[in-house]
């Protein structure tokens, strides 16, 4: 196994990490906390998913991915993304759908917060990964095997020509 090969192994086995490791973090908040513009991520229960579902197209709708646009002590009306339409030819770009939501709907809600720490550990391992792959293909040489190569060309015969030049 050459070393690119090692390497592109080790990076594909920790893309999982990556995930864990993501740059946003979750912090759970009271409804009534939540200000206009927050990313929120909120579980609702099964009779506020009943109601919301036709809203969203989905039936079974349990965890909304939104921002707040209007919160009056936990009635808020947040903006839910939906996703690109499905069986469009043509790119409509992201659907959005503004939903109203009660205190009572919720089993849980979260803010959505860029987190320094893991952000910075994600950009330094991929900056580590990248030193380590540059570093092993300088380490390898970068000569090609024998035979491997485009073939020697033929060598070029000259021959001399003489011009006679003729006046009038």
């Amino acid at each position: 196994m050459t070393i690119l090969e090692i390497l592109i192994v080790r990076v594909v086995c920790l893309l999982p990490l990556v995930v864990v490791f993501g740059c946003y973090s979750y912090m759970p908040i009271a409804p009534a906390s939540a200000s206009p513009g927050t990313e929120i991520r909120a579980h609702i229960t099964g009779a506020a998913s009943d109601r919301v579902g036709p809203l969203l197209g989905s039936l079974e709708m349990r965890e909304l991915n939104g921002r707040v646009l209007e919160n009056d002590n936990g009635q808020m009306v947040a903006d839910i993304e939906l996703g690109t339409q499905p069986n469009v030819a043509a790119s409509t770009g992201v659907m959005h759908r503004q939903v109203p939501l009660t205190p009572a709907d919720f089993t849980s809600i979260e803010s959505r917060n860029l987190d320094a720490t893991r952000t910075a550990l994600l950009v330094g391992g991929i900056l580590a990964g990248v030193g380590v792959g540059v570093a092993a293909a300088l380490h390898s040489g970068g000569h090609s095997e024998e035979g491997r190569g485009p073939p020697e060309p033929p060598p070029i015969v000259r021959i001399p020509v003489r011009r006679w030049g003729i006046s009038f």
